[in-house]
């Protein structure tokens, strides 16, 4: 399997941190309060070892976002948050006057727009600075758990780059991880951007 070395796990992790900047100031916009999120943590890892990856009481019971690119690379990428931090997003963009129940009504619909921007974010970015171009699809959201994640049957990839991703709203930490679930070609063509990306900023 490829690996991505030092320099490209680095700017990776730069480009990815452009991509969360943005989507930080749109969500700040949204609930009103200042966003941080965290410079991404970048890691290449075999689909069949996300699941371990994903470890952690907190990471039992998922709201998951996914979103299809297609473009130099198609990708399936997906926004997973635990439940009980879906739940705290979701409680600042409508409101803490909401009860549980209420905000459980409306979470699939304020994660789609959550996923939708943090998403597209980070693949603007990704055709921005590749001078490459991406279409697409609409954001789908689900319940799920570690054990009933999917992956490995709902789509077509064998590698996930994962990024795992801090935010922090009104002093509450929330914790997610982005996964760009790819083919081996996809994977290759990944790899081409990126040492393109890499000479073009005379680092290679």
């Amino acid at each position: 399997m490829r690996e991505l070395d030092e320099l490209q796990q680095d700017a990776l992790g730069e480009i990815f941190n452009i991509g969360v900047g943005r989507a930080a100031g749109a969500l700040s916009q949204i609930v009103h309060s200042e966003i941080e999120l965290s410079v991404p943590q970048v890691e290449l890892v075999p689909i069949n070892q996300v699941r371990s990856t994903l470890s952690g009481g907190e990471f039992l019971h998922f709201s998951s976002v996914s979103q299809s690119f297609s473009g130099p690379f198609d990708a399936e990428a997906v926004l997973i948050f635990p439940e009980a931090n879906a739940l705290v997003i979701v409680s600042h963009m409508l409101g803490t006057h909401l009860s549980p129940e209420e905000l459980s009504e409306y979470e699939q619909e304020a994660m789609c727009e959550v996923g939708n921007i943090i998403l597209n974010a980070c693949i603007s970015v990704l055709a921005d600075l590749f001078h490459v171009e991406f279409n697409g699809g609409l954001p789908k959201h689900r319940f799920s758990d570690r054990d009933g994640l999917g992956f490995e049957s709902d789509y077509d990839a064998e590698f996930v780059l994962l990024l795992k991703v801090s935010m922090k709203i009104n002093q509450a930490n929330v914790v997610g991880h982005l996964l760009f679930l790819l083919g081996v070609q996809s994977l290759e063509a990944l790899f081409d951007c990126l040492e393109k990306y890499l000479i073009e900023q005379g680092l290679r």
